[in-house]
């Protein structure tokens, strides 16, 4: 048909490009964005993501599709989102590997500043408690302690001057 074309309208047989091949499925393991059927949503939300369990006939994907924290299931058979099939279908999202390595990146950088907050209580304890053994309790029971004594000692005095004072006047 294509050459029928070129000898009736040249210009339109150059604009046309042959038919891109498909891209490959997602390989197993892989995260995409399962849209489900109306209805079968929760919460009014009808995408999900999915991981890749299976390629199947060629075009189709097995799913694992998770909607909650403890609430996933199992899709077989699912085709390419498109015109025409909106539900029951998988999306690529930008790049499955790339949102898991970016996860992945996520925690090492929290395990990371885990690790620097560790040595930042460390040092600060080695500030306020110094060289010396943990004490048993807490500086808060010490430091009460510490009012309590400051505070009888004060009490002792006070009686001494008072009593003091008291004999003096009697004279």
């Amino acid at each position: 048909m294509g050459h029928l074309l070129s000898s009736v309208n040249p210009e339109a047989a150059e604009r046309i490009q042959p038919a891109l091949g498909r891209p490959p499925l997602p390989s197993v393991g892989s995260v995409v964005l399962y849209h489900m059927r109306p209805g079968h949503g929760r919460q009014g939300r009808t995408a999900f993501p999915a991981f890749v369990m299976a390629q199947e006939n060629g075009r189709r994907l097995s799913l694992l599709v998770m909607i909650d924290a403890g609430d996933m299931i199992d899709e077989t058979l699912v085709e390419q989102y498109g015109v025409g099939q909106e539900h029951h279908a998988w999306e690529p999202i930008e790049d499955g590997r790339a949102v898991a390595e970016g996860l992945r990146g996520t925690i090492t950088a929290l395990h990371t500043r885990v690790g620097e907050l560790e040595a930042e209580i460390a040092a600060l304890s080695k500030i306020v408690v110094g060289e010396f053994d943990a004490p048993k309790v807490s500086i808060i029971h010490i430091m009460q302690d510490f009012e309590n004594r400051l505070r009888d000692l004060r009490l002792a005095i006070d009686e001494k001057s008072g009593s003091a004072r008291g004999k003096s006047k009697k004279k």
